[in-house]
């Protein structure tokens, strides 16, 4: 697929400069630490190390140039008070000062004050190439994050337009009243072109089961499930009606587009794939598919559509889980409602496959529940002219209520790639079953 958005320029990105690049001179850090901190460089380094040299000194002259007088034994005249020598340089304070410094101490000290002044500055070094490092790993990862929210940016803008087109195609269907007015679509569209009216669905009546279903009845009629808490069983009733109206308007207009395709004498045809209604052996489809729908996990209640009276609630059920069915007049409060509910459901899945063979509309019987429903209309191959498809899918499996999973989320689409994939799907079904109840008898040689 191709779009308009126009590709991001990657940005160039910072080359990293190796240490031996960014590596300063000693002096050069040296003289950046004095410049920047002069008052710290003069306490601890100048001035111990002035000291020493000085003291380096004076001591050199004791020792070098007058040893004599440096051998000799001074000490103050416990008589007088005094110093007994009588060439003081400086005062006896000092000059025992200095007779008392240690040469091996004093040269340590020097040694001392380099050696601590050489690990400063090579560890200073160290850390501003770290923290060089640092800055440029700092700006790769902007520089990254920055290419990486520009990518996003046009994968966003990509998205957007991969689904718009998407939209144009397929438009997303939620909840009975849009399931059935996509089916109308598609019957309409069959009728108008002459197309073939192909239809798979679990249950031979569209949407069977869905004005019993509570939370069905409450989206088609506008409202939340846990609004009809307040609703009294005969309003309850009267959406029950409307949507059943709706349901009974789509499967009249289905048996009209069959009339009005036979006497046309137009070559479509309208054929139904639904589950079998008979006895197969061990096997009935359609109630070992009820089965699956209305399960211990259910609740199925009664209401009287004349009833003044508040529904039942339930709280520990959720809605897509609660079946409503009426109770009828000549049936005691104490009858079975799971056992009412696959009754009329099964009696009206027959009556509709009779109505339909006495119609002439091809039915075929499966014995498995379908993954998804269609309602398709197939445009024939072999007829002149352009005639557009038109096709309704139904997704959800057989283990929930409908056949399709509690939203009812399906959708409609006119493209013919999928109109054309799901025609076909619809003939391997329909295959299979013919091929399932048919009798091959061949010779025994």
């Amino acid at each position: 697929m191709y779009t308009n958005t126009t590709p991001v320029p990657a940005p160039e990105l910072p080359e990293l400069q190796s240490f031996n690049q960014e590596d300063e001179g000693f002096f050069n850090v040296l003289f950046d630490i004095i410049r920047k901190h002069p008052f710290l460089f003069t306490f601890f380094f100048l001035i111990p190390f002035l000291a020493l040299v000085i003291s380096m000194g004076f001591k050199w002259h004791y020792v070098f140039d007058d040893t004599a007088h440096y051998l000799s034994e001074y000490e103050v005249d416990p008589a007088t008070g005094k110093w007994t020598d009588t060439q003081v340089y400086f005062s006896p304070g000092i000059d025992r000062y200095i007779r008392d410094l240690d040469i091996a101490g004093l040269m340590g000290g020097i040694v001392g004050i380099f050696v601590g002044l050489f690990v400063a500055i090579t560890t200073e070094k160290i850390n501003r190439q770290k923290e060089r490092l640092n800055l440029q790993n700092m700006e790769s990862i902007k520089v990254q994050t920055s290419l990486l929210v520009e990518a996003t940016q046009s994968l966003n803008t990509l998205m957007v337009d991969v689904s718009g087109k998407v939209n144009e195609k397929v438009l997303l269907m939620e909840g009975a009243g849009e399931v059935l007015e996509g089916v109308t679509k598609v019957i309409e569209s069959a009728k108008s072109q002459g197309n073939n009216l192909l239809i798979l669905s679990n249950t031979a009546r569209v949407e069977a089961i869905s004005p019993f279903r509570m939370d069905y009845v409450a989206r088609h009629a506008g409202l939340k499930p846990h609004e009809l808490r307040t609703a009294t069983q005969f309003d309850y009733a009267l959406k029950v009606d409307a949507l059943q109206r709706d349901c009974t308007d789509v499967n009249n207009k289905l048996k009209e587009a069959a009339i009005y395709l036979q006497k046309m004498g137009s070559d479509a045809q309208v054929q139904v794939v639904t589950l079998n209604d008979q006895n197969d052996g061990a096997n009935h489809a359609f109630l070992k598919y009820l089965g699956k729908v209305i399960n211990e996990q259910v609740s199925v209640d009664t209401y009287r559509s004349g009833s003044t009276a508040l529904l039942q609630q339930n709280e520990l059920i959720p809605h897509h889980n609660r079946f409503m069915v009426p109770q009828p007049n000549h049936s005691p409060e104490a009858s079975d409602p799971h056992t009412s509910l696959i009754t009329q459901l099964y009696n009206d899945h027959s009556q509709t496959i009779r109505e339909m063979a006495e119609l002439g509309i091809e039915v075929t019987k499966i014995n498995k529940t379908l993954p998804v429903q269609l309602y398709i209309s197939a445009p024939i191959e072999t007829k002149p002219g352009i005639h557009r498809g038109l096709c309704v899918c139904i997704l959800g499996s057989g283990s929930t209520a409908s056949g399709r999973s509690s939203k009812l989320t399906a959708f409609l689409t006119e493209d013919p790639h999928i109109v054309a994939s799901m025609t076909e799907l619809f003939y391997d079904y329909e295959t299979d079953a013919k091929y399932n109840t048919k009798e091959f008898i061949r010779p025994i040689s």
